[in-house]
């Protein structure tokens, strides 16, 4: 499984997340409720935040991964 890194916004816009493209078709992506959605395959992706080994907190950064295949998204919208 491939994933993609991320950043959530530096001191000018701490609320909005780095442009970030698509682990399974390079494609950028669209954030909604906090989970990322490319813009162009559909595929479903997950955040995995880094955490902080002393405090146990979630971090402003770590990856983006798949958690359904193009495929699976691709033959749900056909049916």
């Amino acid at each position: 499984m491939s994933c993609t890194r991320y950043q959530m916004g530096g001191h000018d816009y701490p609320e909005n997340p780095t442009p970030c493209k698509c682990p399974v078709c390079g494609g950028f992506l669209k954030w909604e409720l906090s989970n990322p959605i490319c813009n162009k395959c559909k595929t479903e992706l997950m955040i995995f935040p880094e955490i902080d080994e002393e405090t146990g907190e979630e971090l402003e950064y770590g990856k983006i991964c798949p958690i359904s295949s193009r495929d699976t998204h691709e033959k749900r919208s056909q049916e």
